[in-house]
């Protein structure tokens, strides 16, 4: 008897429609596709495809999050905890003690190292690549920092290994004058970029980018956020909603109508306000949401913290006794993602990985 015949190979054009579908946000589910056969291995491979594969899902996924640990007293270490598995990102990628995140943004994450300066370097955790910055020229007190893709029009869903800037804020030697340093990595260099008579230090804390507009914490009662706008370099500060309470910690986060977004928790509920920052129309803080963490998160001794959000969707991080918890504002979904631990802030990376194929 003659062996069976085998299958006709399906054609390139419907095979490249049917991986397409692949979920970005389950970076293995690619790399077991591209073992199946020659023919699929060099379609997920081909530049042409993987454009398709990030314009067909928009928006990149949610990888996981780095945060300091603390360990042997003051000694930073980052840390990658990943939301997927396996993980896309080994964790001896990251550096070593005494670096510290500072912010994470377009696939790239800014990191401190400890010393009698500032020292700073970017890391794009995708190519691998480290950038070294030049000292810049500020003291070494509190700052805030972001680092953003520098390509003007860019939609960010893989600009890695492009030109980016790194932004500082801080107060002059003075006290008096809050300073935003920009360092590009086109020039290679620093410049005072935009500078403003103010006396609170920035927190080290997330900022948040909408449009042109990067926003940082202060430290201060009142006066709650700094904004800077990229496009007319100019500083300015918004206060916090009146009714807000410190308790509990609060992020500052993009609205998806193009909203600024204003989260805290109050006792067990997590509050929620947005504030229209165009200048022509410029409004007071709404309150948008209370939601009931008892019945979402497992109930713990201590307060519940915001320590952060993905930019870009609608997803906050809450950590407690318990553990970190993503919770999905519009759908109220909740996930826990890191056992319990020390996390003073955390910085989500969300990016396609397709270095794996």
């Amino acid at each position: 008897m003659a062996p069976p015949r085998q299958p006709p190979e399906l054609v390139a054009d419907i095979v490249g429609e049917i991986l397409l579908l692949l979920p970005p946000a389950d970076p293995a589910s690619l790399v077991r596709a591209s073992l199946v056969c020659k023919l699929w291995r060099r379609l997920l491979s081909n530049p042409a495809f993987r454009r398709r594969y990030r314009a067909f899902h928009g928006a990149p996924p949610l990888l996981g999050f780095l945060h300091d640990h603390y360990a042997h007293g003051a000694v930073a270490e980052p840390r990658f905890v990943p939301t997927v598995a396996p993980s896309p990102i080994p964790q001896p990628a990251l550096g070593c003690r005494d670096w510290s995140v500072i912010d994470c943004r377009h696939g790239r994450v800014l990191f401190d190292i400890f010393g009698y300066r500032v020292s700073l370097v970017v890391w794009d955790a995708v190519t691998g690549g480290r950038h070294f910055l030049p000292d810049p020229p500020i003291s070494r007190l509190l700052y805030g920092a972001a680092v953003i893709c520098a390509v003007r029009g860019c939609d960010h869903l893989d600009c890695h290994g492009g030109p980016f800037l790194v932004l500082l804020t801080a107060l002059d030697v003075t006290g008096s004058v809050m300073q935003v340093q920009m360092y590009s990595s086109a020039a290679g260099a620093w410049k005072l970029s935009a500078h403003q008579d103010l006396r609170h230090h920035v927190a080290r804390k997330p900022s948040t980018l909408i449009g042109d507009d990067i926003y940082f914490r202060l430290d201060s009662a009142s006066t709650a956020l700094l904004r800077y706008d990229l496009g007319k370099n100019r500083l300015s500060t918004i206060d916090a909603p009146a009714s807000h309470s410190y308790e509990g910690g609060f992020a500052i986060m993009p609205m998806v109508d193009g909203s600024l977004g204003f989260a805290d928790i109050r006792g067990s509920e997590l509050c929620l306000w947005s504030k229209n920052v165009d200048t022509e129309v410029s409004a007071g803080w709404e309150q948008r949401a209370v939601i009931e963490l008892e019945t979402l998160i497992p109930e713990s001794f201590n307060q519940a913290y915001v320590v952060g959000f993905e930019e870009g969707g609608d997803v906050m991080f809450v950590s407690n006794d318990v553990g970190v918890f993503t919770i999905e504002l519009n759908s109220g979904r909740v996930e826990k993602i890191s056992e319990p631990g020390h996390y003073d802030a955390v910085f989500p990376f969300m990016s396609y990985y397709t270095k794996i194929i």
